[in-house]
C-alpha cells in the first residue's frame, strides 16, 4: 500500500512539473494577436530570450491559455507525439521560423539573476494567432477547423 501511495505521488508530481514548464501568463487579446509575459532562461540574454518566445508558442500550441480565448491547446496530441509525428516542420520551425508568428518582443525585467540564482529575463511578447494557427494548418501539423 505504501509503495502505491508513494508511486501515485511521484506521478502527482511529474505531472504537476510538466503542466508548469512554460512561464507564461496572459496580459491581453486584440482578437488577431495575443499578448503574453514570459519568463526565458539561458546562459545569456538572447538564449534567455528565445527561451521566453518558444515558451509562448509552445504554451499556445501545446497547453492553452486559461481563461482566453485560446483556453485549450492548438495541438491536440501531446507534446512529444507532435515532436515525432512533424520532426521536419517543427525543428525548422522551433529554430528560427516561428519568430514570423512574433510581431512584438518587448523586455520587461532584464537579464539577471533571480532569487534562485538562475540567469533569466522577462518579456512580453505579442503572437499573432491567426497566423500561427494558418502556419500548422498548412504544415498539417492540426487540421483545418470544421474537417
Amino acid at each position: 500500500m505504501k509503495r502505491l501511495l508513494s508511486i501515485l505521488m511521484l506521478m502527482t508530481c511529474l505531472w504537476s512539473i510538466a503542466q508548469a514548464q512554460y512561464q507564461v501568463n496572459y496580459l491581453s487579446n486584440t482578437g488577431e494577436t495575443m499578448t503574453l509575459r514570459a519568463v526565458g532562461y539561458g546562459k545569456n540574454a538572447k538564449t534567455a530570450s528565445t527561451d521566453a518566445e518558444l515558451s509562448v508558442i509552445k504554451a499556445l500550441m501545446f497547453h492553452g491559455i486559461p481563461d482566453t480565448q485560446q483556453s485549450t491547446p492548438m495541438v491536440s496530441q501531446n507534446e512529444t507525439e507532435t515532436m515525432k509525428e512533424n520532426k521536419k516542420f517543427l525543428t525548422k520551425f522551433f529554430e528560427g521560423e516561428y519568430q514570423n508568428i512574433i510581431t512584438r518582443s518587448v523586455i520587461v525585467h532584464k537579464f539577471g539573476k533571480n532569487g534562485i540564482k538562475k540567469k533569466n529575463i522577462t518579456l512580453d511578447v505579442t503572437v499573432n494567432i491567426r497566423a500561427l494557427r494558418t502556419e500548422l494548418e498548412r504544415n498539417g501539423v492540426i487540421r483545418k477547423f470544421g474537417f
